[in-house]
This record gives structure tokens, C-alpha cells and sequence, in this order.
């Protein structure tokens, strides 16, 4: 009885982890659907963006790299309007990811005080989807590339996957075990890639099947953009509320960014936010804030 209750568990197991897969694959069909018959080729946005610059030499290194991960995200995002799955990068396009970055910090550096609201205050960034660093291979506990894994090895016993691994700066983070017969590999990558792609190639190069993507669960506060003929228009969102799915509620301040860098802000509106929020100062940002501040006094004297 006991062997046959075992049996059971584990065929549930895996019937679950098949079921996982086969949401994603269909998540990844009605997105391409949705996207119509693209073909691929060049981005249609990169024939069009900004070039100003934003010298951000003054900024500390923690502040760039929290607008590096915002501005790949977006960046993503914009790819994924355009190209079906199949036809995009592990790499987001640099090009793409350096023009939404300079907004970005053409936004924080300018003189609008509702900037220290949505910066320094409220720490507003974009919401995690899509993932941009993480990913979970899912293997058999007996599988030969894994076995050093259980060592503690920092690379697989495969030289293809740890080929890939080295060339879009993937880390092993841990080793979870999922059921009795499987395991999760869980990657980080060093900085912000397209980690739909990268599934996508482990799957075609590596023949790993299951591989299961870290998305965030419901909505939360968000940055988006867009971007016109005069230039971006970018929207920080502070969202509460009900937020199993879409929160019912949110509070946007909208900003232009010409194409030769200046901002214009245009207001903001929405649900009343709660004390609870806007008394919650995001100390990291503070102090980050504080540091800018003194040394563009320090480069305006």
C-alpha cells in the first residue's frame, strides 16, 4: 500500500510539472498570436529613438545600476510589442536599453519636485515582468550534466551548457529539490538579459524540457513609456489596493522627455493614496538621493 501510495504521489508530480510547462508554452502562443505575423528583422523603434545623452557621472554606482535593470525591462517590453517569441535575443538591444536609460535619468535629474515623490519617497521602479535574471532548469536528480552541481560546483559537467552559461553571465545560485525524481537549477544572470530567449535556447540547444521561469505574482507599482514623434512619455504608477491579479487602484504622474532631453511635467492624478504608503520613505533611495544632491551642488558651484 505504502509503495502504491508513493507511486501515485510521484505520477501527481509529474502530471503538475507537465501541466506548468504546457501553461507557459500556451502563455508564449497567445502572446505571438496577440502580436499578429511578425517576422522578425530589425526593431521598427530602433530606426526612430532619441539621441540626446545624460551625463550620469555624478551618480553613484548603486543608483545607474538600479536604472540599468529598469531601463532593460522596459526595453523588453517594447521588444515584446513588436517581434514573436521566436524571433528574439537572449541580448536586449543595447541601443534600445541606452535611449530609455537616458530618459530615465534625464527625469531624475531635473529640477520637477514631484521627482522626489516618485524617486526618493515612494522608490518607484518597474514591476518584474518580464523577468529579466532569473531562471530554474529542471533536470533528473541521476542526470550526468548535474552531478557536480551536487558538489557544490559552480558549472555543470556539460562544456554547451556552461558555454552558455559564460556568454550571457548566467551564476548558479542553488540546487532545490522539487519532487523525488527532480531538481531545479536555479541562474542568475550578472546583468539583465531576455530570459524567454534563454529558455527558448536551452530547450532547442540543450534539449532541457522543463524549464520554468520566475514571474511575479499579481501587479505592484510600475514605470512604463512610450514613445511619440515630440519624444517619451513616461509613467510612474504607485498601485495598492486589490492586487491578486490587476490592482483596482493607482495614483500615475506622467513626464515628457523631448528629443533633445528636456522635461516637461504634465501632472498627475489618481486614487488617494494611503499614509501608510507615502509615509513609508525608502531609506536605500534616501540615501542614495542625499549623495546626488550634494554633488550636483558640488558641480553647479
Amino acid at each position: 500500500m505504502k509503495k502504491h501510495s508513493t507511486h501515485i504521489i510521484k505520477h501527481i508530480s509529474r502530471l503538475f510539472l507537465g501541466l506548468l510547462l504546457l501553461l507557459c508554452l500556451s502563455q508564449e502562443a497567445s502572446a505571438q498570436r496577440r502580436r499578429g505575423n511578425d517576422s522578425g528583422g530589425e526593431l521598427k523603434i530602433l530606426k526612430d529613438l532619441p539621441d540626446f545623452f545624460i551625463n550620469d557621472a555624478f551618480m553613484p554606482n548603486k543608483l545607474k545600476t538600479i536604472y540599468r535593470k529598469d531601463a532593460a525591462r522596459i526595453a523588453l517590453r517594447f521588444v515584446d510589442k513588436e517581434q514573436k517569441a521566436t524571433n528574439q535575443t537572449v541580448e536586449i538591444p543595447e541601443q534600445l536599453v541606452n535611449a530609455v536609460y537616458n530618459a530615465l535619468v534625464a527625469v531624475r535629474v531635473s529640477d520637477v519636485p514631484a521627482v522626489d515623490t516618485v524617486a526618493t519617497k515612494l522608490g518607484l521602479r518597474t514591476f518584474s515582468n518580464p523577468n529579466t535574471n532569473t531562471i530554474t532548469l529542471i533536470f533528473e536528480h541521476d542526470a550526468d550534466w548535474a552531478k557536480p552541481l551536487k558538489m557544490r560546483a559552480d558549472s555543470t559537467a556539460r562544456y554547451s551548457i556552461n558555454k552558455i552559461m559564460r556568454k550571457y553571465g548566467l551564476m548558479v545560485s542553488k540546487v532545490v529539490s522539487l519532487d523525488e525524481d527532480r531538481s531545479g537549477l536555479v541562474l542568475i544572470s550578472k546583468e539583465p538579459v531576455n530570459i524567454q530567449a534563454l529558455s527558448r535556447k536551452f530547450f532547442l540547444e540543450e534539449g532541457i524540457g522543463c524549464i520554468e521561469e520566475i514571474q511575479p505574482f499579481g501587479d505592484g507599482n510600475d514605470i512604463t513609456m512610450e514613445l511619440g514623434p515630440d519624444g517619451w512619455s513616461i509613467t510612474y504608477s504607485c498601485k495598492f489596493g486589490k492586487c491578486l491579479e490587476k490592482c483596482d487602484k493607482h495614483y500615475d504622474w506622467k513626464f515628457k522627455v523631448s528629443r533633445g532631453g528636456q522635461v516637461t511635467y504634465l501632472g498627475s492624478k489618481g486614487d488617494v493614496i494611503p499614509p501608510w504608503i507615502m509615509n513609508n520613505d525608502k531609506k536605500n533611495n534616501s540615501s542614495v538621493t542625499l549623495e546626488i544632491t550634494i554633488n550636483q551642488k558640488k558641480s553647479r558651484s
